[in-house]
């Protein structure tokens, strides 16, 4: 495994609850396995970092591909990918590898899923991680994205990705907007954000920028392919589902009794660590990790800081032979 070239990963694929899913699995005789949940516009290599290196914790590592991205199918329809259905994608994947129990971590919009998968299915779940992305205890009442705005003014560039627009603005800009997107913190200051003031685009109409050279050039091209091939439409109905995922969680016990860990990243825009206060309430077994000088993309920003929360972490809920 290589993290600078997604090809040297263990790829498989699957038929899961009526959807053809791409995974990553590695180390598979071991039989203490995480299933690790990446976000959006990611795919299951925003954890290129951490899977090498939970491989060598001896841990089995399990890294779908969600719904909607890559490789994976990609239902047209926004209400099939509400928080339950994408649990029950997790499950049948686990079902079909014959996994019983894992404890699994997410990023951006996977540890949303990540949380909701301990909820969904407790029985699968022995412990539960989240970076950047903080528990949401199940709305009694619906808010449309109009109304998480309204009170998160910082999830405002959200109210562009669900209209048409911003999946025509990737998929005819797909290159130009991963370099734009793809930046650690210190190279991100000076771009304007996700969603560009003047023109209210992504990246249409914005100057190209150069890559990072945090980005490795076959990780570049890998997300471009896969995009190029998909499409975006399929991935931003995550930002459409409001209302199925409303009807599959409210009637959801809010109380996660699960050893937990949720880790930070001071530079979030989008996730700031304000919003993960009060999750003591809702999880009484939570740890808590906080990294600094790194923006949303910290799984590869401040890779080796991830890793050592996870190792810590594990070896106390979750060990492995080789801890």
């Amino acid at each position: 495994m290589n993290p600078s070239d997604p090809t040297t990963f263990n790829h498989q694929y699957a038929k899961v609850n009526g959807i053809r899913m791409q995974y990553i699995d590695e180390n598979q005789s071991s039989k203490k396995a995480l299933l690790l949940i990446h976000g959006w516009p990611d795919l299951w290599c925003s954890w290129r970092e951490q899977i090498p290196f939970l491989v060598q914790l001896g841990y089995r590592v399990v890294v779908p591909t969600l719904r909607g991205f890559g490789e994976t199918d990609a239902p047209t329809e926004s209400s099939a990918y509400g928080d339950k259905t994408i649990s029950d994608d997790f499950a049948a994947l686990l079902d079909h590898l014959e996994i019983p129990t894992v404890v699994v971590i997410g990023h951006d919009w996977g540890g949303q899923a990540a949380w909701r998968f301990a909820q969904f299915y407790p029985d699968r779940v022995v412990g539960v991680a989240s970076f950047c992305t903080p528990y949401i205890v199940p709305e009694q009442q619906y808010h449309s994205v109009e109304d998480v705005v309204k009170v998160l003014p910082n999830f405002s560039y959200q109210l562009h990705l669900i209209t048409p627009e911003a999946a025509k603005e990737i998929d005819e800009n797909t290159e130009a907007f991963f370099k734009r997107c793809f930046r650690p913190i210190a190279e991100a200051k000076n771009l304007g954000g996700i969603i560009d003031k003047t023109t209210g685009t992504l990246v249409a109409g914005r100057p190209p920028v150069d890559k990072s050279d945090s980005l490795p050039q076959k990780v570049l091209d890998y997300y471009v392919e896969k995009y190029q091939k998909r499409g975006a439409a399929g991935g931003l109905n995550l930002y459409k589902r409001r209302k199925a995922s409303f009807e599959e969680c409210k009637s959801l016990d809010p109380i996660i009794n699960k050893p937990a860990l949720m880790v930070t990243a001071d530079g979030d825009a989008a996730l700031p660590p304000a919003l993960t206060h009060g999750m003591e309430n809702y999880i009484p077994q939570l740890e808590r990790g906080a990294i600094t000088g790194s923006g949303h993309w910290v799984l590869w920003e401040k890779p080796d800081e991830c890793n050592a929360y996870l190792k810590n972490w594990l070896s106390k809920i979750y060990p492995a032979n080789k801890l």
